[in-house]
């Protein structure tokens, strides 16, 4: 039955409820069926391992986006994180601990630190959970992806998983890195899970650039569909990519991203936007320039 013009606002309230949650519950199904390595998985040189009871164990086309010139280096990162953590006081989310994160990241000799890099991730995660169920099958894929990178940092060779070069190093000179297919029985090599999460990282830098940059008029859900055809999508089969356009339809209006982020105004959200875009871009590509040295761009 066709809906009246009167009632056609609550159908489509229905359905940005309903959709979302049935790609949701398939993201979730292909997941945990088909995709990843059991949560816990014991890791040891990229395999399986006998684990004992009492063992707990915790290609884009640009590498920058836009012109972030206009922002003043450290004293707009200062003033942004104390802006946003005093405005989103006892919020989950806190833009401002993100962009801490990825500060961080990076050492005065341009290495990026693995715990750090998890840890903005983990702060990403927050954010994309703020959005609602649409980035669910996003964040749901990268806590597995963390905990397998987790799993490596904790390990037996934990001391080479301190930066991604360390990393990169020792699972390359130990033959831990495959460049074939991956085979069931073997957990993904650290350089791989996190080439995945450095191609979303991509999606989601491009995202928030163009949130920043909008003049307040463009739907959240056409300027994230923008920033995933120009990075995500390349990667991803035609059904994923036809679940994506619709799984964006979902998002909510800028209006109320602006409230995700804690600020009132554009001018507000172009500032810390675009200053956590530069911190991302910043982490983005060096390792991009990692992967690109050692040819593990397409790591299958």
């Amino acid at each position: 039955m066709s809906c009246a013009a009167s009632t056609d606002m609550s159908c489509r309230r229905i359905l940005r409820l309903l959709i979302p949650l049935a790609l949701i519950f398939l993201f979730l199904y292909l997941s945990t069926t088909k995709l990843h390595p059991p949560l816990r998985e014991c890791v040891r040189d990229g395999k399986p391992c006998v684990q004992e009871e009492s063992e707990v164990i915790p290609k884009p086309e640009e590498n920058q986006v836009g012109d972030l010139s206009s922002l003043q280096g450290d004293d707009t990162y200062l003033q942004v994180v104390e802006s946003s953590l005093k405005n989103c006081k006892g919020k989950n989310f806190q833009i401002g601990k993100m962009l801490q994160s990825f500060h961080s990241c990076v050492t005065e000799d341009q290495e990026i630190l693995l715990e750090h890099y998890l840890e903005a991730w983990r702060e990403l995660i927050k954010f994309m959970d703020s959005m609602g169920t649409v980035f669910t099958f996003i964040s749901s894929e990268t806590k597995t992806k963390i905990n397998i990178l987790e799993n490596y940092r904790n390990g037996e060779n934990g001391r080479s998983y301190r930066t991604i070069r360390s990393m990169m190093k020792y699972e390359l000179e130990n033959h831990v890195v495959n460049f074939k297919e991956l085979p069931s029985n073997r957990v993904p090599s650290g350089c791989r899970t996190l080439l995945r999460m450095h191609r979303a990282l991509k999606w989601l830098e491009v995202f928030l650039y163009n949130v920043g940059t909008s003049p307040g008029q463009d739907k959240t859900s056409e300027m994230c569909a923008e920033a995933y055809h120009k990075t995500l999508s390349h990667y991803h089969s035609w059904f994923i990519r036809q679940v994506a356009e619709v799984a964006f339809l979902a998002l909510p209006p800028l209006e109320e991203m602006y409230k995700v982020v804690c600020v009132r105004t554009h001018e507000e959200a172009r500032v810390v936007l675009l200053t956590t875009v530069e911190a991302i871009v910043k982490v983005y590509n060096i390792t991009q320039e990692l992967y690109t040295v050692n040819h593990m761009l397409d790591l299958p």
